[in-house]
């Protein structure tokens, strides 16, 4: 019995340390990553070397015009930038139980999302339509930011008989209700006062239930997109058949 409780013992003592051992990494993570921008980039900044008028943000191209992605993947490049911003903040959040962390980030978490939905909706909605750069008269504008007009516009192209497509509708529609004019998580208090002559009024948001349906809709939209560019591909191939001569 004895031997036994010794096992046990050293159990709990070897449990213990790894526990220990797990918060000190995420305590070092956190120190070193996640409040980076608490106080640490205030620290940093007095080593910048001091600016020079022959300093710029950009560098040049060369003379072939090179760049450091290929242009063709730029949509798609720019469109996953956002969703993966979004779930890479909501992370760093997750890990931390910090009120500096959460409050600073929650608000880049989901103006990217929202760009990311704005880009992917209206990408989609263009390719659907094939080479028509203009809507129709009964059809939605690709331009402006209300989510719900071009979520509208792009529920004509997809099965509506799929549970799914009611369930996004109304995230999209309560998201664009929340944010009517896509200010809310771009400006704060006194901005939303002086440019919107509006009141900023920040909804509860649940970071663990923000992760998911960020993962849900993000999984949604990147189906859609991609039967729009299969539709897009199928139509630019009927057009070159059948039209040209």
């Amino acid at each position: 019995m004895s031997k036994l409780r010794n096992i046990k013992r050293k159990k709990h003592r070897f449990a213990k340390l790894k526990k220990k051992y797990r918060d000190a990494i995420m305590r070092q993570v956190t120190r070193d990553v996640i409040l980076l921008s608490k106080s640490d980039i205030n620290y940093n900044s007095l080593f910048a070397p001091p600016l020079k008028t022959t300093d710029t943000l950009f560098e040049k191209r060369d003379d072939s015009g090179h760049v450091d992605y290929h242009l063709a993947d730029d949509d798609i490049l720019m469109q996953n930038g956002y969703a993966s911003a979004a779930t890479l903040l909501l992370n760093l959040m997750k890990m931390s139980d910090d009120r500096f962390v959460r409050g600073s980030y929650i608000n880049p978490v989901m103006f990217c999302f929202r760009q990311y939905l704005e880009l992917s909706i209206k990408d989609s909605l263009l390719r659907f339509r094939f080479q028509r750069k203009k809507a129709n008269v009964n059809e939605t504008a690709a331009s402006g930011h209300d989510l719900s007009k071009l979520w509208d516009g792009l529920v004509r192209y997809i099965d509506t008989k799929d549970k799914t497509v009611k369930s996004i509708g109304n995230l999209i529609r309560e998201f664009n209700d929340i944010d009517k004019n896509a200010t809310l998580f771009r400006y704060n208090e006194f901005l939303t006062k002086k440019i919107c002559d509006d009141e900023r009024i920040m909804p509860l948001i649940d970071i663990d239930k923000m992760y998911t349906r960020i993962l849900q809709m993000y999984s949604f939209f990147e189906g859609v997109n991609d039967l729009a560019r299969n539709s897009q591909d199928e139509m630019a191939a009927y057009y070159l058949v059948n039209c040209i001569e």
